[in-house]
């Protein structure tokens, strides 16, 4: 799916699980490059959100890659990257990056609570890895919904709160097509009642805002 749009539109393609690319011309970024499959990396800005295998496979990335990740990434990877924090921003070509938050949502009370940073592109897309940010209005969000950490009433608190304009689910890497069946019966409901356009794309398919 193609949702059609103007020259200098940004595109945002879904690959599996968590990983999504952003392109806006030539200049493309990849996000969250796992072990559950990613796309071909090559000429592309990888950026990482945290140092889980599911977010990260430190076999994909090569020297020569631009690569910004968290410092807890930075320690556990074989090449070299550029260290993000909370309010470091930096750009990509024609893309502008804002880094936000510091936590992994909880996974355990016996588990410690893990290094993860959100990407919002361009003041337009986010992507929070495995948390969700606390922005309002952002015109795009890609919303966590499965996981060891998250529930649906966990996106429909997000929901509620921070209502995004659109957003697309991802992080459902794990679940089978019966359950990404009842993910998108959910979905749809809770964007039409909390008046958040829902998007639901498949692995490989792209839109244009």
């Amino acid at each position: 799916m193609l949702a059609g749009g103007k020259m200098g539109d940004m595109k945002i393609t879904r690959h599996i699980h968590a990983c999504v690319e952003i392109s806006q011309g030539n200049d493309r970024i990849i996000i969250d490059p796992g072990t559950f499959g990613a796309p071909d990396l090559c000429g592309a800005t990888i950026l990482v959100t945290h140092n889980h295998a599911d977010h990260v496979d430190p076999e994909l990335l090569k020297p020569g890659m631009t690569i910004y990740a968290p410092r807890s990434v930075a320690h556990s990877i074989p090449v070299e990257c550029h260290i993000v924090e909370h309010g470091r921003n930096f750009t990509v070509g024609s893309l502008s990056v804002e880094v936000l938050g510091s936590e992994h949502a909880m996974l355990t009370h016996s588990m410690p609570i893990a290094e993860n940073v959100g990407y919002l592109i361009n003041g337009r897309v986010l992507h929070p890895g495995d948390t969700f940010q606390p922005i309002k209005d952002v015109e795009l969000a890609l919303v966590p919904v499965n996981g060891p950490w998250v529930k649906m009433l966990d996106v429909e608190g997000y929901l509620k709160k921070f209502p995004p304009k659109r957003f697309i689910g991802i992080h459902d890497g794990i679940v089978n097509d019966r359950g990404l069946a009842i993910n998108k019966k959910f979905l749809t409901h809770l964007g039409e009642t909390y008046g958040s356009e829902y998007s639901p794309l498949e692995e490989g398919e792209s839109l244009e805002i």
